[in-house]
């Protein structure tokens, strides 16, 4: 994923002590994405210690009488993502990226240098950074989910590795199976495009625990797209129209990638309307084409065309 433009490792992408890892969190309401009132803080702790709750829960609530050296790192304070820069000053705090959708960095690079303060009940412990080694970790986020509502905290889990080298005694031969799921879209909908993808590994001579590695990882990068309008009156209208042009995934919050390579790209369809092209459309229901282009390796993939259509709906 990408923090303000500088690219962070996602939490299921085998990050390593050393990278940025960006620990993502989403808060759904009723099927929405949604802010909490409040996130008091989000605290590192070496899983392995604390396999069961009581060890640092309070009722639902993490508990004040963590000590120093359980704490590993504790992030307070939310900001907008655009005020993430990478520095050594900005890794203490909590990113809002959209509705509902925050992440905070263990940034290995910084290393001890990077300090948080744990000040939840009124405490103020200062906690160094103290990820230092690999293995599995949780990340507990403590918030109030409404103005009346009492604090609770929820844990996820990570992992991190020595590494992501692999030592290969041949080049990789590969294959990239990419489909579109979605194929038919209503006018009015505001929707994610998902372009599922299966990376085989062709060579003989690697071993399956390998290949199982860039199962497990994020293989594309670079991923941009591009959208087409379809005429099928090419009389006095273009054939085909453009209407997104291979966007970037780190242009626009609308395009991610997750951690099994399944790509999605936010289409509102509400906004076709106003395209500065629209007199070329010939409608704008029918027909639309969709192309990827991204890189696996040292390969650049342009993918073939993925046809939807979008039909009538309800108009905002």
């Amino acid at each position: 994923m990408q923090l303000n433009n500088i690219s962070l490792n996602d939490r299921n992408n085998r990050p390593t002590v050393l990278s940025k890892v960006g620990l993502r969190a989403f808060f759904i309401n009723d099927g929405l994405f949604q802010d909490p009132y409040e996130i008091s803080g989000v605290t590192i702790l070496n899983r392995s210690d604390n396999l069961t709750p009581n060890s640092i829960f309070n009722h639902n609530v993490i508990t004040s009488a963590l000590t120093p050296d359980q704490i590993l790192m504790h992030y307070k304070g939310v900001k907008s993502s655009q005020l993430y820069s990478g520095a050594l000053t900005d890794v203490s705090s909590i990113y809002k990226i959209g509705p509902g959708d925050y992440v905070c960095v263990l940034d290995g690079e910084f290393g001890s240098e990077v300090s948080g303060v744990y000040d939840f009940y009124g405490s103020s412990l200062v906690v160094p950074q103290s990820v230092s080694a690999t293995g599995e970790y949780i990340d507990v986020w403590t918030v109030k989910f409404t103005s009346e509502s009492n604090y609770v905290s929820i844990v996820n889990n990570f992992q991190l590795f020595d590494d992501t080298f692999v030592v290969l005694t041949e080049p990789v031969s590969f294959q990239v199976y990419t489909k579109l799921i979605n194929k038919n879209l209503r006018l009015g909908s505001i929707e994610n495009l998902k372009f599922t993808s299966d990376i085989t590994i062709d060579n003989r001579d690697i071993d399956n625990s390998i290949k199982n590695i860039f199962k497990d990882s994020t293989v594309l990068s670079n991923i941009k797209i591009k959208i087409e309008k379809i005429n099928e009156d090419t009389t006095t209208l273009p054939s085909k129209v453009t209407v997104v042009d291979f966007v970037n995934v780190g242009a626009t919050p609308g395009l991610k990638i997750t951690s099994d390579n399944t790509i999605l790209y936010r289409f509102n369809t509400t906004t076709l309307s106003s395209h500065p092209d629209i007199a070329d459309f010939g409608g704008i229901t029918g027909t639309y084409k969709a192309t990827l282009k991204y890189t696996v390796f040292d390969e650049t993939i342009i993918s073939p065309p993925y046809y939807f259509t979008i039909s009538w709906g309800v108009l905002p």
